[in-house]
């Protein structure tokens, strides 16, 4: 890290510029006869951090190379101090409207100079000191949005592999019936038909059917996907309904499903399932926490927009206003799946509020700022 802060100075008089070097020699100055070579300068020069400019120079006058200068990306905060004999009111007004920090008119008072220098020279290092912080929080905050997303993955994972397994539960067991049913005929000595035999084979190919098509929808909702389309809302949670079937009736959790919907919503269907997925996985676990015996889901769709309510007992008040935030979890967790999934509805361009009713806590989402295309 330099020593010094960095002064460009720009006047087309050698000798303004030497005193000003003169009083100036505590910093690292950088000096310029015209209004070209200085914006040459700056377009090269990475560390200037004040601007002392003339204004009544040929060719590119002050005012001229002070807009061009300020359409210099790294020098958009860089104070511009304008050293100008011209001392009318409506001169000093340019100055300011075109994007000076100061105006100091000559002759000038060292001391004046100097203070006024000094002055600048310590805004613009607190200002670079606060860039620089900002920077390290927004990587800090890049890292940590990096890991939430990966403990999200562990998390749906998790989930994904707890579905299979009740998804599973049953047709594994009618497949043990049959192949047990049929070692039993075999070792009491019971002839088997071939068209018993065949009725076997094809239960048995139903069901890995079946299977098979589970491991499908699994993977389909779990695939990320850039492309935005249209799609229905209500189509979106009989899939989820279709992959959360067995373990809901489990849990003997009922599910109760209205819809008013008319047209398609636009987004990213996959993205907007994996939310619901995360909302009704979240009701569950609280109701097994609560040991709520009659666990009720009510979900209304209407076009653009859909309300899941449970009867689970509501959100604390205190976690309420924070729900959506990674560090806050209605049970015990890391609360990751709440605030993905705001981040998810804010990226397809729409909200997702929490409140309580009088029942349970309620979820809302409207995406009806995103395009809605009709079937």
């Amino acid at each position: 890290m330099k020593d010094k802060q960095t002064i460009l100075i720009i006047d087309d008089i050698k000798e303004n510029i030497d005193v000003l070097m003169q009083f100036l020699s505590m910093y690292d100055l950088i000096p310029a006869l015209n209004g070209q070579t200085a914006i040459d300068i700056a377009n090269e020069e990475e560390n200037i951090d004040l601007i002392l400019l003339d204004i009544m120079m040929p060719n590119l006058d002050g005012f001229e190379v002070c807009k061009v200068l300020k359409n210099i990306p790294k020098l958009k905060y860089v104070p511009i101090i304008f050293l100008s004999a011209k001392s009318k009111q409506e001169d000093i007004q340019k100055a300011f409207e075109i994007g000076g920090s100061d105006y100091i008119t000559k002759p000038f008072y060292p001391n004046e100079l100097l203070s006024r220098v000094n002055t600048h020279l310590k805004l613009r290092a607190y200002e670079k000191d606060l860039e620089s912080k900002i920077q390290e929080e927004v990587q800090k905050n890049l890292l940590k949005e990096q890991m939430i997303c990966q403990q999200s993955k562990q998390a749906a994972l998790g989930e994904l592999l707890m579905h299979i397994t009740h998804q599973w539960k049953q047709p594994l067991s009618s497949l043990s019936s049959i192949n047990i049913l049929n070692k039993a005929k075999i070792e009491a000595g019971i002839p088997i038909s071939s068209k018993d035999n065949l009725k076997s084979i094809k239960k048995s190919e139903d069901i890995i059917m079946f299977m098979s098509e589970t491991i499908n929808t699994f993977k389909n909702f779990y695939i990320p996907t850039n492309g935005n389309k249209s799609f229905y809302i209500s189509e979106s949670v009989a899939d989820i309904l279709s992959i959360i079937e067995a373990t809901f009736y489990f849990d003997n959790i009922k599910i109760y499903v209205i819809s008013h919907e008319i047209k398609k919503t636009f987004g990213n269907i996959n993205e907007f399932s994996q939310v619901i997925f995360s909302i009704l996985n979240n009701a569950r676990d609280i109701f097994r926490i609560r040991d709520i015996k009659i666990a009720e889901i009510h979900i209304l769709i209407e076009t653009n927009k859909i309300s899941i309510k449970d009867n689970a007992g509501g959100i604390d008040e205190d976690l309420l206003k924070d729900i959506f935030l990674p560090s806050i979890s209605t049970k015990d967790g890391s609360g990751i799946g709440l605030y993905l999934s705001r981040n998810i509805i804010k990226k397809n361009g729409g909200t997702i509020t929490a409140s309580n009713s009088k029942d349970g806590a309620v979820f809302n989402i409207d995406l009806s700022k995103k395009e809605s295309i009709s079937s």
